[in-house]
């Protein structure tokens, strides 16, 4: 998204996702925090999501790298190092109109762009793709081959999930 990108209505039901596109987002990607990317008809946006940086950790999972080998289920060989964090892309914010919500196939679309954006045209190095979830997209990120990272926030409002983009280039 450009400084003098003219945002169309919007409105997913959510205030704070709707109150980020029109507030938020330019400046974040101004001040290069997230970069966010929208999907417009000319009467409306449609869907947006926005990308970050990040990484999974040993220390999500209490600085416990056992368990987080476990389940993670990857480690580089002990001649190369062992990693404790690899890198990730999060996907910030995804939200999809109301209108759209129902059989519009929007934010699905958007997670498999994601997914072959990560790792067919890779630029990054970039072995994960993270999540916050909101309690009520926990489905649908599942659906898509998510996995929690942790047990520890199952009473927050949003879980850490993350997806091995392995999966794809296996």
């Amino acid at each position: 998204m450009q400084p003098d990108t003219v945002i169309l209505p919007f409105d997913c039901g959510d205030t704070d996702l709707n109150g980020f596109l029109f507030d938020d987002a330019k400046n974040y990607s101004k001040d290069l925090i997230a970069v966010t990317y929208i999907i417009q008809n000319e009467e409306k946006t449609l869907a947006y999501f926005n990308y970050l940086n990040d990484k999974i950790s040993h220390t999500d999972l209490d600085g416990n790298l056992a368990k987080f080998i476990e389940r993670i289920g990857v480690m580089l060989p002990k001649e190369k190092g062992e990693h404790k964090s690899y890198p990730a892309v999060k996907i910030g914010r995804l939200a999809v109109d109301l209108d759209y919500q129902k059989g519009g196939g929007y934010g699905k679309m958007i997670i498999n762009y994601t997914k072959g954006n990560f790792t067919k045209n890779n630029k990054t190095g970039c072995k994960f793709i993270t999540v916050d979830a909101y309690r009520k997209s926990l489905q649908f990120y599942e659906k898509m081959g998510f996995k929690y990272l942790s047990s520890k926030d199952k009473k927050s409002d949003t879980r850490l999930m993350y997806y091995n983009l392995e999966a794809i280039t296996d």
